[in-house]
This record gives structure tokens, C-alpha cells and sequence, in this order.
């Protein structure tokens, strides 16, 4: 496993998705396209803003704390498809506890509890087909997210259903 950081979050011009970017000390990096809600949790923790309700990580951080567990690490493990998996490692009464979880909440719960983010040897080594070039991704913005919040806030359950078949 090899140790990495968030280097930022972009968003994709051609497909509008936003992807996490992960760095090693060898300046490799790890691509991962993520969630626009998992976006602006990551980018909450990178801008430092501090909100007067907790988030869902926010949530688990302190449900983990009240249980008087530690969240010992992030492992981004493997890529089948298109699919990364992770797992969070905690330790529970002096028992480590491996759980499943997408790689956006682990990124998310990592920053906010101040935790390292680790990737598989062969992940680092691999390179992820994503399009991306200088061209097409550019910094995102928090308020590009709150925007797309506000957007799908606005929706209809049937608008929103109709939208994900059209593919839009």
C-alpha cells in the first residue's frame, strides 16, 4: 500500500463529473470519479468551511468517537470495471474492523478524522482510463456543487426519474 493525499478535486468538462484526485510523494496520481454530494463534502474539509449542522461524515466521525473507536485508515484496494472499492480499518476495543465503503465516503471520513488514505501498489501503477487532459478538467468549485444541489433540490421525484432514463 502506499500513502497518498487529496491534491484537489476537478470536474470534467466533457462528462461534468467530478473526480477526486489522489497523489503520492512520487507525484503519481490516482483518478476517481466521484458523486457531486461527495464532492462537496471532500471540498468542505479542503476549504476548511464549517457548517452549524454536521453532514453525514460529520455524523459518522462523531459516532465513531462516541463509541471510542479509531478510524485507523483509508485502503483504496482494487478496480473491477469501473467500479474502485475501499475499505475503512477501525479499531475497536483493540480489534481492527475492516469495513466496506465507496472511495468517496472513505476520502470524505479520512480528511474529516485527520487519517491516512492509502492505495494498492497495483492501483498506483495501473493507468485509469478517464480522459482526462488539462483541457478537460479544471478546478471545482463549491459553488458549481451548491448549485447542483439547489438544482436536484428543486426536482421532482418524477422529473428526476424521467432525467436519469433520458441520460441527462
Amino acid at each position: 500500500m502506499i500513502e497518498t493525499k487529496v491534491a484537489g478535486v476537478v470536474l470534467n468538462s466533457v462528462s461534468g463529473a467530478p473526480i477526486v484526485i489522489l497523489k503520492d510523494s512520487k507525484n503519481r496520481i490516482l483518478p476517481i470519479v466521484i458523486g457531486f454530494f461527495e464532492a462537496q463534502s471532500i471540498l468542505l474539509v479542503l476549504e476548511k468551511v464549517k457548517l452549524p449542522r454536521p453532514l453525514t461524515h460529520d455524523l459518522i466521525k462523531s459516532i465513531i468517537k462516541e463509541l471510542n473507536a479509531e478510524f485507523v485508515r483509508l485502503e483504496i484496494t482494487t478496480l473491477r470495471g469501473n467500479t474502485f472499492f475501499a475499505r475503512i480499518l477501525l479499531r475497536v476495543r483493540g480489534q481492527i474492523t475492516d469495513i466496506d465503503c465507496r472511495p468517496s465516503d472513505g476520502i470524505a471520513l479520512a480528511l474529516r478524522c485527520g487519517v491516512p488514505i492509502f492505495v494498492s501498489r497495483e492501483l498506483m501503477k495501473e493507468r485509469v482510463p478517464l480522459g482526462l487532459s488539462p483541457e478537460s478538467t479544471r478546478p471545482i468549485k463549491l459553488e458549481e456543487v451548491k448549485n447542483f444541489r439547489k438544482t436536484l433540490e428543486g426536482l421532482k421525484p418524477e422529473d428526476f426519474w424521467k432525467k436519469l432514463k433520458e441520460g441527462g
